[in-house]
């Protein structure tokens, strides 16, 4: 009702869609908390015959949601790695595994946006109460 016909011979204009909240660069679903906390990474490749080892280094959480997070380094990694990351024991927060999906350089630094993965109902509620601690801090 109250819809506009348009003649072949008219141009056809089309109605702009508000912004959506996913769109553009900020694709984020969950707040971020900006944090700058010095973490252990184990970074986990495969070897061969199904078997992998682990290495430690270090990094700085960058910021944290509940779905990701940031983190720098100055190793170097590749995207769909899977790393586990270690909080410092102030944190009270347990090992977190996650995968990386994004990486950009920053110098002489790497920031990885990394995806949670497979977050075990306890571990998401003490991530969920942390971010909330923390909330003044968010992006």
């Amino acid at each position: 009702m109250g819809e506009r016909v348009v003649r072949p011979s008219e141009p056809v204009v089309a109605k702009e869609k508000p912004a959506s909240p996913l769109s553009g660069r900020e694709r984020r679903r969950n707040t971020r908390v900006k944090l700058d906390i010095s973490l252990k990474l184990s970074i986990y490749q495969w070897e061969q015959e199904g078997s992998f080892s682990g290495q430690n280094i270090d990094g700085t959480l960058f910021d944290l949601s509940e779905s990701g997070l940031q983190i720098t380094s100055a190793a170097p990694l590749a995207p769909d790695m899977f790393i586990v990351i270690h909080f410092p024991q102030e944190a009270e927060l347990p090992p977190i595994t996650a995968r990386v999906i994004r990486i950009e350089t920053e110098g002489r630094n790497f920031r990885y946006g990394c995806m949670l993965s497979a977050l075990p109902p306890y571990v998401r509620i003490k991530l969920e109460q942390y971010i909330e601690d923390h909330i003044q801090y968010a992006l």
